[in-house]
């Protein structure tokens, strides 16, 4: 039975592992959809037995959302698009549902809106003015996070549109019943690793929630404060652009992802100190000389955290160039605390260095930080509170709607009051856990990979996944998943029982699209690879799709298994 723990107005936090009214009402509304794909198929059902099928989209960045494009294209072009009921997706696959439930009848003009998002990726302007606005704004909340700088500047400008619409809008191109119904996901990051009940967070455009706990708010609500599952304080809902970079970040390395922010950020600094360039005057003379030593400051401090494991002679040179900024201020508290750590740094642990670091950055503030512009004090605060979430790498800081929820038992969640949530795709990078939940009663799932490295991966990770919480996956025979450079372009792992899932699993880059240029097709593709070119797009397209084309047959097969002859 479901309860609720009812807050301001009529919000609730809802505690119940069956699904909300309006995905009932959206999956009702497709089965009819689906009914009429199969009849198309010549495929006999029984009216009360149409099985729920499954596409899953796997992270991958631009990769990714431009391979799941062309997959669905061709899912459509054979007829097979109007049998699926939910669509799932984590990081770069996010980005590909996110655009296309912007239109009511996407499933019908997906060709139309495929090439329309590629001449969007090639030819499309990002906007700063508007990245600008919305990080400064951002910056206004105390759970300001890098999520918010990578959505706006760098997501943004991956994809050249900022999408300030919200996902409830989003209900009307679900509930028409003309499209499956969307499932979005991320994980915590303090629990990713170790993915108990609590760990995974999923969002549809009528909730969000845990699936693992049965907990969910109206995805309205999503980022206001509650406690015990009361609301206490509504909060600017957050827009698709924002969604989009928290379900979207882990495109690399650490070190990838700090060197990508770094530089936006001295974008962004040049460009919004060049906007005030007019309104010259001794003050703003004084103010761009504070900004200039703080920036530089807290780029030297950043240097020196991250190169806490080098060798001695890395860690000198930042600390030379911090005496250097700091050589007419030899008074000031920085200064002193320059000194001071100095002498420390060698023998003192990770965890005390970087306390070392918060504190310079602390004391470059109070040394550094008043400014007589406006607008320069915005722009410190946006630099500021960028550079101290890089050396805390704190990203998706979100109130938490579980914190001291008494109806849920989950303490490592509840106990916390800021969840920070980050790409689903560092935890299993395909929606296994949401789309798994056996209140959807999925008995097909498509799985589309668009990974790097190994792509097995997300089939390994969501068995031991499925072992360590008791749900229901295909036996899986080892020795089929380590053929990793000789790839076909399916394998199929039927399941054994009528609650059991059939696993489709076809990687993009196979023998058989591929030829044997697998791996040139790897490099060519990364998922780092930040810009593409309207050939490079083609090619990549070619590939998601001519992989649907040459298994659209077997498809069809396990469709005709899993609705079963009619009575």
């Amino acid at each position: 039975m479901a309860s609720h723990a009812t807050g301001k107005g009529e919000a609730k936090v809802r505690i119940s592992k069956a699904l909300s009214e309006g995905e009932k009402a959206a999956t009702a509304a497709r089965k009819e959809e689906v009914k009429k794909g199969l009849g198309k198929l010549g495929i006999p059902y029984n009216e009360d037995q149409i099985p729920n099928i499954a596409v899953l989209g796997s992270g991958g960045a631009v990769r990714a959302m431009i391979a799941l494009y062309g997959t669905l294209t061709e899912l459509k072009k054979y007829n097979l698009l109007d049998c699926v009921m939910y669509l799932g997706g984590v990081s770069g696959s996010t980005w590909c549902i996110s655009a296309l439930y912007k239109h009511e009848d996407w499933a019908e003009k997906i060709e139309a809106l495929e090439k329309s998002q590629c001449e969007t990726l090639v030819k499309g302007q990002w906007e700063f003015q508007k990245a600008m606005k919305a990080v400064i704004g951002a910056a206004e909340d105390e759970c300001y996070s890098l999520t918010d700088f990578w959505s706006y500047f760098l997501v943004h400008k991956l994809l050249n549109e900022l999408d300030e619409s919200e996902l409830p809008v989003h209900r009307g191109a679900c509930e028409n019943g003309k499209n499956p119904y969307p499932i979005y996901n991320a994980v915590d990051k303090q629990t990713y690793e170790q993915q108990h009940a609590g760990t995974w967070f999923e969002f549809t455009p009528h909730e969000a929630g845990v699936p693992g706990l049965g907990a969910y708010v109206d995805m309205k609500h999503f980022g206001c404060v509650f406690e015990n599952g009361q609301l206490t304080e509504e909060k600017k809902k957050r827009d698709i652009c924002y969604l989009q970079g928290l379900w979207g970040s882990a495109l690399g390395s650490e070190q990838e992802l700090y060197r990508t922010i770094i530089d936006s950020l001295l974008n962004y600094l040049k460009q919004k100190r060049s906007g005030d360039s007019s309104s010259a005057s001794t003050n703003l003379d004084q103010d761009d000389q504070k900004l200039k030593t703080l920036y530089e400051g807290y780029q030297s401090i950043l240097e020196l955290h991250l190169c806490e494991t080098s060798d001695g002679r890395t860690a000198d040179k930042h600390f030379d160039h911090l005496r250097n900024i700091l050589k007419n201020h030899s008074s000031s508290r920085s200064y002193e605390l320059l000194r001071e750590i100095c002498k420390t740094w060698f023998s003192a642990n990770a965890e005390t260095r970087k306390k070392d670091c918060m504190r310079l950055c602390q004391a470059l503030d109070l040394d550094f930080g008043g400014f007589a512009s406006d607008s320069l004090r915005v722009l410190h605060d946006v630099v500021r509170k960028t550079y101290l979430c890089l050396l805390n790498w704190t990203w998706g800081s979100t109130n938490n709607f579980l914190y001291h929820c008494s109806d849920v038992e989950c303490p490592d969640l509840t106990s916390k009051q800021v969840v920070s949530l980050i790409d689903a795709g560092l935890a299993i990078n395909a929606a296994y856990p949401s789309l798994l939940q056996s209140e959807r009663k999925v008995k097909l799932i498509l799985s589309f990979d668009f990974s790097a490295g190994d792509p097995f991966l997300t089939i390994k990770k969501a068995i031991k996944y499925c072992e360590e919480h008791g749900i229901p996956f295909p036996k899986i025979d080892e020795r089929e998943l380590q053929d990793t450079d000789d790839l076909k372009d399916c394998y199929i792992f039927r399941g054994d029982a009528e609650c059991v899932p059939t696993v489709v699993h076809c990687p993009l880059f196979n023998k058989v699209n591929c030829s044997d240029k697998i791996h040139e097709y790897r490099e060519q593709f990364s998922t780092f690879k930040m810009s593409y070119s309207k050939e490079e797009i083609e090619k990549l397209l070619t590939a998601a799709k001519q992989n649907v084309a040459n298994v659209h047959e077997k498809i069809l097969e396990e469709i005709k298994n899993v609705v079963g002859p009619p009575s």
